[in-house]
């Protein structure tokens, strides 16, 4: 499978399971809200990647393979460390959904400079 077609399962199984968290959120629900959010934050780190032309992600390097990345959200080692601490957290699920959000507004922009060149 090429990469945009699994960055577009991603943005698939973002969507679906951005609608399950908050409802899961709303319940307070916490007992099955870690499971979904450990999906959705290893489905953005390898969206993350795929854009950067690196693969399979791994969480004991995540500070190290970060830093060259040439597509990032502002703020990504901070916000993405509050994430990976507290992913039960409804405010670590507002920040998931604001990276999930800038990335795909990046690779948007990536796919128009390529046309372009």
């Amino acid at each position: 499978m090429d990469n945009e077609k699994i960055i577009s399962v991603i943005e698939g199984n973002w969507n679906a399971r951005k609608e399950l968290l908050m409802r899961l959120f709303r319940n307070r629900d916490k007992a099955t809200i870690e499971g979904p959010m450990e999906e959705a934050i290893n489905d953005f780190l390898t969206l993350l990647f795929l854009m950067n032309g690196k693969r399979n992600p791994d969480k004991n390097r995540l500070q190290e393979d970060l830093i060259g990345f040439e597509y990032r959200p502002m703020n990504l080692n901070e916000r993405l460390l509050f994430i990976l601490k507290k992913p039960y957290q409804y405010h670590s699920f507002i920040q998931l959904n604001e990276l999930y959000h800038e990335l795909l507004k990046l690779y948007a922009k990536m796919k128009i400079l390529k046309v372009k060149k």
